[in-house]
């Protein structure tokens, strides 16, 4: 019995010598050969991964992506054609689409148009389940981005939409198809209103900046013509949740509040500064100014309240912004995708820097109470340190 055993051992032992599979073995590479390595890889990929391949392009942006990770630099990426295309489309503050808007529920995505837009004009009503979008079946799975992609198109060219209606009586759902010639949508950044109808603060115009975008300074322009009509004297800006946006847009928006000075300072990596200065004249010319921020607070937010709040023109009020303080430049390539490089630093008009850091406001908020209120109360203190 112990010979059987033993046998039968030695039997297990000697199988993976016997029925080895073949081992690649690599030459070593040298460093100056890499690409000889890359296209080493993927031969071998293609040769012995088991399971579903990606295709050629996305092995190429899987590729483009790790290398730009590999600076180390969040701020430093890659990104694909169509978030790109969304990407664009938000900092240009218009797109080429219908008008609606997407609900994700349990059922799927649901439509929701808005008032004379082209979907409500074409005849689909809120609720309206999206079935398909020129042909391509819409998923429950599918991200908003995907289908939004799907949607949106150049102002003037058509889409077409199946969708399923519930009716409201009840019965049957119907499928029906609405062919829909997009439009110009426009997506504001900034919302303003005079703050409320109370005596103490009927004159406080209140302005809500969501993203710098290529709108945003005509947007401010026109916020401030119509405020001053209603009466508006003193001005609350709030950039709470404000990730930034264009660079260019943030110092021209930091200029309509200011007569002169240096309103920002980039720094690159050789060494070399350049100033953005002011340009003379206001929008509103000593009015009380305070700015609105938070951890959300980042980029050319960051650049704004830094402008404003080290020429005294404007106080903070809120918490600890986020610490976004370098430029990307925004390689548009062959296929539509985008390299986001980082170029240089930017820093306060008095040097101070940002990145890492951001900016300390003047008068703290507790998170859960209300920044508008101490907002409000500062207004006053902006204008005394004025006179």
């Amino acid at each position: 019995m112990f010979m059987v055993v033993l046998a039968l051992i030695a039997g297990y032992a000697a199988y993976p010598l016997i029925h080895a599979q073949p081992v690649t073995v690599l030459a070593p590479q040298p460093a100056a050969d890499a690409m000889a390595n890359y296209w080493q890889v993927w031969s071998l990929l293609d040769r012995d991964f088991y399971g579903t391949k990606p295709d050629d392009v996305q092995r190429t942006y899987g590729a483009i992506a790790g290398m730009v990770q590999r600076f180390g630099d969040p701020y430093t990426y890659f990104v694909e054609p169509q978030p790109r295309e969304l990407e664009r489309d938000q900092l240009a503050g218009k797109f080429g689409g219908i008008g609606a808007t997407l609900e994700q529920t349990a059922a799927g995505w649901l439509l929701h148009p808005l008032p004379a837009q082209p979907a409500a004009q074409a005849g689909i009503l809120a609720g309206d389940r999206l079935l398909e979008v020129d042909g391509a079946s819409i998923t429950a799975t599918m991200s908003s981005e995907e289908i939004v992609v799907l949607v949106r198109g150049e102002p003037g060219s058509q889409v077409t939409l199946l969708v399923e209606r519930t009716p409201a009586s009840g019965g049957a759902a119907e499928t029906l198809t609405f062919t829909v010639t997009r439009a110009e949508i426009e997506t504001p950044s900034i919302e303003w209103r005079l703050l409320d109808e109370n005596p103490q603060t009927a004159d406080v115009g209140y302005l809500r900046h969501t993203i710098f975008s290529e709108r945003s300074a005509a947007e401010m322009r026109q916020a401030i013509e119509e405020l001053q009509a209603a009466g508006a004297t003193r001005y609350i800006w709030d950039l709470r949740g404000n990730p930034g946006g264009l660079l260019n847009i943030a110092v021209e928006m930091a200029d309509l509040w200011l007569d002169e000075g240096v309103i920002l300072i980039e720094a690159k990596a050789d060494g070399t500064r350049k100033e953005f200065t002011a340009t003379p004249g206001q929008l509103a010319a000593n009015a009380p100014l305070v700015l609105v921020v938070d951890g959300g607070s980042a980029s050319a937010s960051e650049i704004v309240a830094g402008a404003l709040h080290d020429h005294d023109r404007a106080r903070l009020i809120g918490s600890q912004t986020f610490g976004k303080g370098s430029v990307q430049l925004i390689h548009e390539l062959g296929d539509s995708s985008s390299l986001h490089v980082t170029n240089a630093e930017w820093l306060t008009p008095t040097g101070r820097q940002i990145s890492g850091q951001g900016l300390t406001p003047d008068v703290p908020v507790a998170e859960g109470d209300d920044p508008l209120a101490a907002a409000i109360a500062a207004l006053p203190l902006v204008q005394e340190a004025r006179k």
